[in-house]
Parts: C-alpha cells; sequence; structure tokens
C-alpha cells in the first residue's frame, strides 16, 4: 500500500452545520484532522468605523447586529458606556428592567444553543424543544420593545417603554414551563441520552492553559473550571443585589459546555424571579437630550454576554460623536483556539465541536 495522502478540506464558510460564514481550513490523513486554520472576515461590516459616523443616540441599531442572538444584551453594554461617559444616572427601576432583560435574553441565547447543538449531531426533537421555548419568550420581549430579534428597547438614560401591566406576571409564569422543561425534557433528551453522551463526552478538551493562552472567557472557560464572570467579579445593574450561583464544570469537553449552559438558564431563570420581586417602582429613564456631547476622555465597560466578556472602549473629544470605538468580542478569541482544539480529532467530531464554541460571527467580523 502506498503512503497516505494529505487532503486539504474547506469547512464552511457556507455549510449546513457552520454557524454563520465562518471558515475552517482543515488539513486530513485519512478521517483524522491534523492541522487546522480559522479564516474569519466574511461578514465585516466596519461596525466600530460607523460609529464615529453617527450620534451616541444612534448607534443602538448597530449594536443590535453585533451579536444578535442576544441583541438586548448588546444594547445594554453600549447604553452603559455612553452613560458612564457623559455621567449619566439611570433610575433604580431602569436597573431592574435592564437586569432582568439582559436575563430573559441570556435564556434565549443559550436555548438557541441547546436547540442547535442538538441538531449539530442529529437530534432534530432537541431543536424544535429548543424553538419552541424561545418563542416564549420572543413574544415578552415583542411586548415590552415591540421588537424581536433586533428590539431596539434601550436608550440613553433607561428605556424606551415601561414594562407594560401584567407583563411581570407572564414572565413569571413563562419562566416556570421553561424550568419544568429544562429540568425534565432537556435532561432526558441530552444529559440522559447514551448517543448523545458518547458524542460529547472527552471529546474537545479545552485546558486551562489553552483558556489562558486564548483569552477564553464565559461558559467556555467555566466548563474548564475558571470560575469567573463579571456579574460576580464586577458587579454591574441590579447583580449585586440578587442571589445566584456560577456554574462551573471541570472536564472541559463539548458535554461540560453544553451542561455549563443548561445550568446557567437555571441560574437566570433565579435572577429573574428576584429582580421583579424587588422592581422598584418610578421612572424608568432619566431624560437625556437626543444629541450629547462626551467631554475628551476614555472610557472602558466590560459586561458578561451569555458568549463571555463582551467589552466596549470608547474614546470621545468633547463632539456629538464617538472618536474611536473598539469592541471586544467573546467569540473572537474562542473560535482562534479551533486551530488547536480540532487537531488530531475525527472529521465527525468538528461539528459538535465547532457548535460547542457557540460562534456568533457578527461580533467577530465587526
Amino acid at each position: 500500500m502506498g503512503k497516505e495522502k494529505i487532503m486539504r478540506l474547506n469547512f464552511g464558510p457556507v455549510h449546513p452545520a457552520m454557524h454563520g460564514v465562518l471558515k475552517v481550513i482543515l488539513d486530513v490523513k485519512g478521517d483524522t484532522v491534523i492541522k487546522a486554520q480559522t479564516e474569519i472576515g466574511f461578514l465585516h461590516r466596519a461596525s466600530e468605523k460607523i460609529a464615529e459616523m453617527r450620534y451616541f443616540s444612534n448607534y443602538y441599531p448597530i449594536m443590535d447586529k453585533l451579536d444578535y442572538v442576544s441583541a438586548l444584551n448588546m444594547e445594554i453594554l453600549y447604553a452603559s458606556v455612553v452613560e458612564k461617559a457623559a455621567n449619566i444616572e439611570i433610575p433604580p427601576r431602569a436597573v431592574y428592567i435592564r437586569t432582568i432583560m439582559a436575563e430573559i435574553q441570556r435564556i434565549m441565547s443559550h436555548l438557541i444553543f441547546i436547540g442547535s447543538f442538538g441538531e449539530d449531531i442529529g437530534n432534530m426533537t432537541g431543536f424544535i424543544w429548543a424553538l419552541r421555548e424561545r418563542e416564549l419568550l420572543m413574544n415578552i420581549v415583542e411586548k415590552v420593545s415591540g421588537g424581536r430579534l433586533a428590539p431596539m428597547y434601550i436608550c440613553n438614560g433607561g428605556m424606551f417603554y415601561d414594562f407594560p401591566q401584567g407583563i411581570e406576571e407572564e414572565i413569571l409564569k413563562v419562566l416556570s414551563v421553561i424550568e419544568n422543561k429544562v429540568n425534565h425534557e432537556y435532561n432526558a433528551m441530552f444529559t440522559k441520552n447514551q448517543i448523545f453522551l458518547s458524542r460529547t463526552k472527552g471529546i474537545g478538551i479545552i485546558t486551562t492553559d489553552m483558556i489562558k493562552k486564548y483569552g477564553i472567557t464565559g461558559p467556555i472557560a467555566r466548563a474548564s473550571g475558571i470560575n469567573r464572570d463579571l456579574r460576580k467579579v464586577s458587579p454591574y445593574l441590579a447583580y449585586d443585589k440578587v442571589d445566584f450561583d456560577i456554574p462551573t464544570e471541570k472536564e472541559g469537553d463539548t458535554y461540560s459546555r453544553f451542561v455549563v449552559r443548561i445550568r446557567e438558564v437555571l441560574e437566570s431563570i433565579k435572577i429573574i424571579r428576584q429582580c421583579i420581586k424587588d422592581l422598584p417602582a418610578g421612572p424608568y429613564k432619566t431624560v437625556v437630550p437626543w444629541i450629547i456631547r462626551i467631554p475628551k476622555k476614555d472610557t472602558l465597560v466590560k459586561q458578561e454576554s451569555p458568549r463571555g466578556e463582551m467589552g466596549v472602549f470608547l474614546v470621545t473629544d468633547g463632539s456629538d460623536k464617538p472618536y474611536r470605538l473598539k469592541l471586544r468580542s467573546p467569540t473572537f478569541f474562542a473560535i482562534h483556539a479551533l486551530q488547536e482544539l480540532l487537531v488530531n480529532i475525527k472529521i465527525a467530531d468538528i461539528f459538535v465541536i465547532v457548535a460547542s464554541i457557540d460562534p456568533v460571527m457578527g461580533e467577530v467580523d465587526r
């Protein structure tokens, strides 16, 4: 027999199992990957540069399109950096409403992850279930903001609308449904499913050294034993006023990354319930002019998005527009670990490993 040849394969940017337009160039021998190289930039829209041409109040639609699976988290992050730079203090009610909506969006994002993760290993039922639960929360977001995928709910000083009457009770009912589904149906479908376990346990292990090497944060880092969450380490909004745990796992494999997000859904439900119970009365926003000027300064804000630590570095020069805006994307760092993570694994495992990273290319290709 002749020497086995090395074949080069392009995984993406257009592929049914690729989450967004990410391309991975693979050198394979037989059915084993011996080299992997990530290639990005297919969704680049100059999002950071656009900020220099827009008023501070007009950049929210762009933030919605970064991590479009968790648009409200992006809106809250941008509002926070503008308000910090402009010394705008938002009312207590706005703080709690933002916390509630951030956690609702976190659950929605994790449900998309759970469903698409299952679909990538052939479990279509799990995908339909996740969309079913996510739609319940999508209806809540629509009633609160008027929007769905890109809600455009947050503004400088608070939010555009107060909670509609009776929405708190509806949120609590939906959370009870989701909690029951996760604790029973999801566990039976995934964590007690031998096929699922065989496809995820011990596959795609990210070590703590890799976490530090690539600057990985969020659920991926916590699945490798890193007990760090900005909501605890550097509290913002109302996170210092509620009780919740930081789910962690030690193995660092694809199964651990799945379980951490499942557990985070339950913790988000706990946070929302506490915020609704303690939701203060009063104004829902501080009245701020649409066009504002911010003195010359540098301002940095980081928050815990569903995918990890998302940051905005804002440079102002006294004008009514940002002089410079720089985004710190958690997925940008995580996907570069694929060049090490995919080596010496089978081609069939590529799909589940990429899915476990939960990439959203809108925040990567800025």
